[in-house]
């Protein structure tokens, strides 16, 4: 369901707005004020559309020690609300490097990041790179339980009332304005390309659930 569908030109500046406050508040480090306003985004400015609001959805999670948040979060993203085929693979790019880094099971993020490497020019660059290092540490890992389930389709079922989507939208697979600072955080500097051990854990605290 959409809602404030009558907006007019000021809509974009709201949406521009919604994006600045998330750009601060990770910056700043502040999980649960990321995970409000990047929710508010969502809800009020219009992101639940396309793939940048979500991933700061995922920024917070993981700010939060939560990864296996950050993956539902895509979760979500992928099987309610973003439904062009471009935008959807930088979402598995981004699920793909959750699972193999942040989950450590390389062997079951290598269909998700594979898949990236279908889209546009940027992101396949950045998911051909990765998939070798990832099915490399696949062949060497000891996982044997599943860390994550298979990406999920887009169904649309179950929307709630939101904003209209940001317009003019911004092309299909664009590289979101915010990557610099998403990419840090999901392939942190230093840090091997996939964990084949025990990793993965997260922490204990709970995290609130992402808004539909």
């Amino acid at each position: 369901m959409i809602v404030g569908a009558g907006r007019r030109p000021g809509y974009r500046a709201a949406v521009v707005s919604d994006r600045e406050r998330c750009v601060d508040l990770l910056e700043r480090g502040d999980w649960y004020g990321l995970y409000r306003a990047a929710m508010s985004w969502r809800v009020a400015g219009g992101g639940s559309w396309t793939a940048e609001a979500w991933l700061m959805d995922v920024c917070s999670a993981l700010l939060h020690g939560q990864p296996r948040t950050a993956v539902r979060c895509c979760d979500m993203a992928l099987t309610t609300w973003v439904e062009r085929p471009g935008d959807r693979l930088v979402l598995r790019y981004v699920r793909g490097l959750l699972v193999a880094r942040h989950l450590g099971d390389p062997a079951r993020a290598v269909d998700d990041l594979d898949a990236a490497t279908a889209g546009p020019s940027w992101l396949a660059a950045l998911a051909v790179e990765e998939v070798a290092h990832v099915r490399e540490a696949a062949a060497r890992s000891r996982v044997r339980v599943p860390r994550a389930e298979p990406s999920p389709r887009f169904t649309g079922a179950h929307r709630s009332a939101v904003a209209p989507p940001e317009h003019p939208l911004p092309d299909d697979g664009a590289m979101p304005p915010t990557w610099a600072l998403v990419l840090p955080r999901l392939r942190p500097e230093g840090e091997a390309a996939a964990g084949a051990g025990a990793g993965g854990a997260q922490r204990t605290r709970s995290a609130p659930p992402a808004a539909t």
